[in-house]
């Protein structure tokens, strides 16, 4: 496995430390470096070693000298379920300004889920003994990402998941998402609809399953029939809508915009003529202070 894990300690100098304790994967790594154009800011650090002792040492030496770990995002990539335990996960995202993403490997795990002499790994990677009982469940995929997501949602504000399958529509992993900042999770939604798909690979967001969201397609419509359902009888303002989809959805305040012009011009809501400041409303716009009303 190759799990990222950068720290930026300045606006000018951006690390980045990649782990892994294969030895020919660090080589190939740094083999593909020497061929990229490096931006002079990037500091590129590789380390032979597990990804849980070095990233615990890292943490150690912080909280002995009574320090904090700079603003960071955290990619973790485990081979299977070995060496990622959710203990490190919550230490990371209980400093501040610290995100979590987390390739979760539910088949595999699911494969040795009742073998004895892994058990243990299991356990440290799910953060708790409570995935043993998903042995005895119908459904143990299901019920894996379901606890998975659980643990993250006890330790950060913003948690996603992303399917990711292939052209032939088989699920190939699943990866999660979790920060305390909402910035943070927005960004992160938007990058994940600027993903090329012509690959033959999809994404789709089921953190919400009444709602999946495949990330291919124009979520206009399905947006917009989700503020239907949401704000069913209510008046309320722009920003108040803008948060929900944000911060409670897959979607983004683009998706929004395009959304509000799909209900107005099919009068599926009315839009105020007079913002909340009381100005006048420009037509065909959604800024903050345009009031909306949803029909029952």
């Amino acid at each position: 496995m190759i799990p990222l894990f950068c720290y930026r300690v300045s606006f000018a100098a951006l690390p980045f430390l990649f782990i892994d304790e294969k030895h020919d994967r660090i080589a190939h790594l740094r083999n593909e470096l020497s061929t990229r154009d490096i931006p002079l800011n990037y500091h590129i650090y590789t380390e032979i070693n597990s990804f849980d002792g070095t990233l615990t040492g890292l943490l150690d030496d912080l909280d002995r000298k009574g320090a904090r770990l700079a603003p960071t995002f955290a990619f973790i990539d485990p081979f299977g379920f070995k060496g990622a335990p959710f203990s490190l996960v919550q230490r990371l995202l209980r400093n501040p300004s610290t995100e979590v993403f987390i390739n979760v490997m539910t088949d595999s795990v699911n494969r040795f889920l009742v073998h004895s002499g892994v058990q243990q790994h299991i356990v440290d990677l799910f953060g708790t003994r409570e995935v043993m009982q998903v042995a005895r469940s119908s459904n143990r995929i299901d019920h894996l990402r379901l606890l998975y997501l659980q643990q993250l949602q006890r330790e950060a504000c913003f948690v996603r998941y992303f399917e990711m399958c292939n052209e032939c529509d088989r699920k190939i992993y699943y990866l999660f998402f979790a920060s305390n900042h909402r910035v943070g999770h927005i960004k992160m939604k938007e990058a994940f609809w600027r993903v090329d798909n012509q690959g033959g690979y999809r994404f789709s967001d089921r953190t919400n399953p009444q709602q999946p969201v495949l990330f291919a397609l124009d979520p206009a419509h399905d947006l917009a029939s989700v503020l239907q359902d949401k704000y069913a009888g209510q008046t309320e303002s722009v920003e108040v809508i803008s948060h929900f989809v944000e911060d409670e959805t897959a979607f983004t305040a683009a998706h929004t915009r395009k959304a509000l012009a799909w209900l107005e011009q099919e009068r599926q809501i009315t839009v105020n003529a007079i913002k909340s400041d009381g100005k006048k409303r420009r037509k065909n716009t959604f800024p903050d202070g345009v009031i909306l009303c949803f029909p029952e």
